[in-house]
């Protein structure tokens, strides 16, 4: 297998698992914690969302500990409301989104960078 045809294969491999995990996310945690701080009487949190990006902001937010970003770091969400209805669940699924995303942007830089494809 040449080296061309292995990125092909990992970016299409890598790009489907982060938008399959996108609408997952977004769908299983982001809107069951949005639905939670709203059932507080609270404002919904995160009220643009340009193009998805919210999704992004959950993710972050949940995956990540609350030291690394917080209320002061993140103007979009309130850190302490999004951690006290996230669950070992919706950690797992921020960090496969995460890792799948931040995959495919990278592998996208070394095909720049190293001239393949």
């Amino acid at each position: 297998m040449n080296v061309e045809l292995a990125f092909a294969f990992t970016f299409v491999i890598l790009l489907t698992i982060s938008m399959v995990s996108w609408l997952v996310f977004g769908r299983l945690s982001m809107a069951r914690i949005e639905k939670a701080i709203i059932s507080e009487g609270k404002p919904r949190p995160c009220p643009w969302d340009g193009v998805g990006g919210r999704v992004i902001w959950y993710a972050y937010t949940v995956a990540l500990p609350a030291a690394w970003f917080n209320e002061l770091d993140n103007r979009q969400l309130n850190t302490a409301d999004v951690k006290r209805y996230t669950t070992r669940s919706d950690q797992c699924r921020a960090w496969v989104l995460m890792v799948a995303a931040h995959g495919t942007v990278l592998l996208v830089f070394v095909a720049v960078i190293f001239d393949i494809g």
